[in-house]
């Protein structure tokens, strides 16, 4: 398997700070990146291979939890980010 055949996910509500996300990884020379919904994001790997899926910052608990539940049953060994935002700033 290639790196065409590998992605690295974001899965964030926010299109644009998702697409920041997005742009910062594929800057370390990342293979296929692309964002998605909390509800989308399993239409969005096709036939590709999930290398690490970055969870954004405002996404619900609920949410983060079914996300990071599904990704185990799709593949336990699949590492999550969970972003969180520090609202001390």
């Amino acid at each position: 398997m290639n790196s065409a055949d590998s992605m690295i996910m974001v899965v964030n509500r926010s299109g644009s700070a998702a697409d920041n996300l997005k742009e910062l990884i594929e800057f370390m020379d990342a293979p296929n990146v692309c964002t998605a919904t909390p509800k989308k994001w399993q239409e969005q790997i096709g036939d590709s291979r999930l290398e690490a899926v970055f969870i954004g910052p405002d996404l619900s608990d609920r949410d983060i939890r079914t996300v990071v539940t599904e990704i185990g049953e799709l593949d336990p060994n699949i590492p999550v980010v969970v972003i969180t935002e520090d609202l001390n700033q």
